[in-house]
């Protein structure tokens, strides 16, 4: 923790590179003159020298401890370009002059420079055990706290509803119930309130992994799909026997009723657009019934997540078996879809598709 908070607020010294200089064509100009008490202004000439730098701008503009008495440069900072700009003027300039003009400028800025850096490392050096300190006293406090915590005979109230991933003791029954009736067919659907409360379980479950992005890491894919076939087994309980989702080897959670999936659950580390889709393909292959259910639980390692969950988005709209998305308040929590069977267009799959952010910090 103190390296990393020292490497966040480190400051990288500032170095200007003449060797590098360029500078802009000769132009006309008027010119107050340098000598003398007249204001009237001259014919002359100047042009701008390009002098790139690196380091943090700011000292750059930083009075340093150590100075002159004499007036700093003047030089225009250029931050999104990375150059510094100043102008040579004379009445009319010669190559003397200009050899002056940028060795006193280069001299200028590189004793300033460096007496700024000296500054910086004094003050790293304060950092440092500054840092130090408040980071001990931190965990010193949380120690505390842990400590306090084990001897207190009082019980911890309940977290927030939005973050509990309930277990209840009574488990809740799964409803399987048959779709609209059509003549010479039974085909089963799970009932809507009981997807909702399924994929609200798995989404309570994701955000649980999001506050431990490294340990959702260690558990990889199928660590997380263990995970989560625990806390749906525990949740729920099927008409005919207790464990009512499975894996089975290829897809992650399945219920499955008279042999055929009725929800369809996946778990995929995002690993680029075609991974993604294969994803896609294979949750689909698995649409047994007219109204099948299922979830995708995409984990975002690295990356931009909001560029990820963008990509997926455009991913699943532009799939062959995309029919209509839902709206959603919350796109980056949850998304609906409604997707055709690829093999049967009277069959249908409902899509909840959960982006879960796995990056741990730097």
């Amino acid at each position: 923790m103190v390296e990393r908070l020292i490497s966040e607020y480190s400051v990288e010294p500032a170095r200007v590179d003449f060797t590098a200089k360029s500078r802009t064509p000769i132009s006309e100009t008027t010119i107050r003159p340098r000598t003398g008490y007249s204001s009237q202004r001259v014919s002359g000439q100047e042009f701008s020298v390009i002098v790139p730098y690196t380091g943090d701008p700011a000292l750059l503009r930083y009075q340093a401890t150590t100075s002159r008495l004499n007036a700093p440069p003047r030089a225009s900072i250029v931050e999104d370009k990375q150059h510094l700009l100043f102008y040579i003027q004379a009445p009319k300039i010669t190559p003397e002059y200009v050899s002056q003009r940028i060795a006193a400028m280069e001299r200028e800025l590189t004793d300033r420079l460096q007496w700024a850096a000296n500054d910086v490392q004094a003050w790293e050096h304060h950092l440092r055990i500054d840092v130090t300190r408040a980071v001990q006293a931190r965990k010193d406090l949380l120690d505390h706290a842990e400590e306090l915590s084990a001897v207190l005979d009082i019980p911890l109230a309940p977290a927030p509803e939005s973050q509990q991933i309930p277990i209840p003791i009574r488990r809740k029954t799964l409803r399987v119930q048959p779709a609209s009736p059509s003549p010479g067919r039974d085909d089963p659907r799970m009932a809507e309130d009981v997807y909702e409360d399924v994929v609200r379980t798995i989404s309570g479950m994701s955000r649980s992994l999001e506050r431990l992005p490294k340990a959702a890491l260690k558990l990889g894919e199928e660590g997380i799909r263990d995970l989560l076939l625990i806390v749906l087994n525990a949740n729920y309980e099927g008409a005919v026997r207790g464990e009512v989702f499975d894996y089975n080897g290829k897809t992650d959670i399945l219920l499955n009723w008279q042999d055929r999936n009725v929800f369809i659950g996946e778990c995929k580390m995002w690993g680029g657009q075609r991974k993604f889709n294969d994803a896609i393909d294979q949750l689909l292959s698995y649409a047994a019934w007219r109204d099948t259910k299922a979830a995708l639980l995409l984990f975002i390692q690295e990356g931009n997540p909001t560029e990820i969950i963008k990509k997926a988005d455009a991913a699943i709209r532009a799939h062959a078996a995309f029919q209509i998305a839902a709206p959603s308040a919350e796109p980056d929590l949850r998304q609906d879809y409604l997707m055709r069977s690829p093999t049967d267009r009277e069959r249908y799959i409902k899509m909840a598709f959960l982006p879960v952010v796995v990056i741990p910090p730097q």
